[in-house]
C-alpha cells in the first residue's frame, strides 16, 4: 500500500461498503460469506505487512546467510582469468577476499568492497561483470556510471528522492535494485568523477551494509552485495608503489595515502577492503584479448572462428596504435572494423566456420571456410 493516497483508500472503502449494502439487499444470505472473506483478506494482508517489517528490521529475513557461507567463488577463478587477461594476481586477490566475505557472511557487513585503480580500458568494469556472472548468475549486476553523478542533487538519484519529489515512486538507482533482489554485484564505474556528496552516501553502506531509501523509507540491506568502484586517478603513483613493493599491507597503506592526495577522503578509502591496481596490458596480453574478441565478434553472427593466424593478431596489435592511451576498449573497435566486411562476405556464402589468415602480399586479412 506504500505510495497510495489516503483519499483514494477512503473512496475505495466507501465504494466497497456501498456495493456490499446493495448486494445484501438483493441476496442477504451472501453477507456472512463476504464478511468471512473480508476478515481472511485482512488477516492475510496483516501477515504480509508483518513479514515485510521483519524483513526490513532483520536482514536475516531477506538474506539466506547459511547459503552464502556455503558458496565457493575461488574455483571460478580459472574461468574469470580466461576471459580477462593479464590480471591474474588481481583476480586472485579479489576472489580471495570475496571468499573470506562469504565464509563470514553476516548482517551489517558487505561481502567485499574493492577500489580498482588503473588506466582506461584495462578491464576494471569487466572484472566486476565477470564476478557477477560467477557469484550470482541469475542476478543482473548494478552498474552505475558515476560520471553522471556530478552534482549534489544526484544523491537522491542514488538513494531515491523524498516522497512528493519527481521520481520518488521509482526509488534510488542503487537502493531499489537491492530492495528487489539483495543478491547483487554493484559496480560504481568512474567513481572518482562523482560529486563528493554522492561518495559520502556510501560511508554507511560500506560500513554497516545498509541504508534507508529516501523514497519509501525502507531499510535496504547490502549484506549479500560486493562493491567494485573503478578509478582512473592516481595511476602513476600506484604504478610506482606496485613496482617498489610486493607486500600487500605496504601496498594498501601507501595506496590509500596516494589516493588521499588525489582528493579522496581517508575515511572513505578506509572502508574499501582492497585497493587493486590494474595496469596497462602487455602486448602478449593484448594479442590474447584480440583473439577472444575476434571469436566473440564472429560468434554474434552465428559463425565459429576455428583459427586465427598469429600474423592476424600481430597486425591487430600493430594497428592499435592508440592502445597505450585507450586500452583494450579501442582494440574492440578495431576488431569490429577489421572483421565486419569479412563477416558480411562469409554470411553471403553461408559459412558457419571460418579461419583467418594474413595475405602477406597485400597485407589484408582473409577469411576462408573451415571444416
Amino acid at each position: 500500500m506504500a505510495g497510495v493516497h489516503p483519499v483514494f483508500v477512503l473512496l475505495a472503502a466507501i465504494g466497497i461498503v456501498t456495493g456490499l449494502y446493495t448486494l445484501y439487499a438483493m441476496i442477504p444470505v451472501l453477507l456472512p460469506f463476504l464478511f468471512a472473506a473480508s476478515i481472511i483478506g485482512l488477516l492475510i494482508r496483516a501477515a504480509q505487512i508483518a513479514r515485510e517489517r521483519r524483513r526490513e528490521r532483520d536482514p536475516g529475513e531477506a538474506i539466506r546467510f547459511e547459503d552464502l557461507r556455503l558458496k565457493e567463488i575461488v574455483p571460478r577463478g580459472a574461468w574469470i582469468k580466461e576471459n580477462i587477461r593479464g590480471h591474474d594476481a588481481a583476480v586472485d586477490r579479489v576472489l580471495s577476499r570475496i571468499q573470506q566475505g562469504l565464509t563470514l557472511a553476516s548482517p551489517h557487513r558487505t561481502l567485499g568492497a574493492f577500489l580498482l585503480v588503473g588506466p582506461t580500458g584495462t578491464g576494471k568494469t569487466y572484472l566486476g561483470e565477470l564476478v557477477a556472472k560467477a557469484l550470482y548468475p541469475d542476478s543482473e549486476p548494478v552498474i552505475l556510471r558515476m560520471n553522471q553523478y556530478k552534482d549534489h542533487p544526484d544523491v537522491f538519484t542514488l538513494i531515491g528522492p523524498p516522497p512528493g519529489q519527481p521520481g520518488y515512486e521509482v526509488g534510488g538507482a542503487l537502493t531499489r535494485p537491492a530492495l528487489e533482489n539483495p543478491y547483487r554485484i554493484v559496480v560504481l564505474d568512474e567513481f572518482d568523477k562523482s560529486h563528493p556528496d554522492v561518495r559520502h552516501c556510501l560511508y554507511d553502506i560500506l560500513d554497516s551494509a545498509q541504508c534507508r531509501e529516501k523514497s519509501s523509507g525502507r531499510t535496504v540491506h547490502f549484506c549479500a552485495c560486493v562493491f567494485f568502484a573503478t578509478c582512473n586517478a592516481g595511476v602513476e603513483a600506484l604504478r610506482a608503489i606496485w613496482a617498489e613493493t610486493s607486500d600487500p599491507i605496504q601496498r594498501s597503506g601507501r595506496s590509500r595515502e596516494a589516493l588521499a592526495r588525489e582528493g579522496f577522503e581517508r575515511a572513505l578509502l578506509a572502508r574499501f577492503d582492497e585497493i587493486v591496481f590494474m595496469d596497462q596490458l602487455k602486448p602478449v596480453d593484448v594479442a590474447e584479448v584480440a583473439c577472444l574478441q575476434l571469436a566473440k565478434h564472429w560468434r554474434q553472427y552465428g559463425i565459429e572462428l576455428t583459427y586465427a593466424s598469429p600474423d592476424v593478431l600481430v597486425e591487430a596489435v600493430k594497428r592499435n596504435v592508440e592502445f597505450q592511451d585507450y586500452g583494450v576498449r579501442q582494440l574492440s573497435h578495431l576488431i569490429q572494423e577489421m572483421a565486419t566486411p569479412l563477416i558480411e562476405a562469409a554470411r553471403r556464402r553461408g559459412a558457419v566456420k571460418v579461419r583467418l589468415d594474413l595475405d602477406r602480399s597485400t597485407g589484408c586479412i582473409t577469411a576462408e571456410d573451415s571444416r
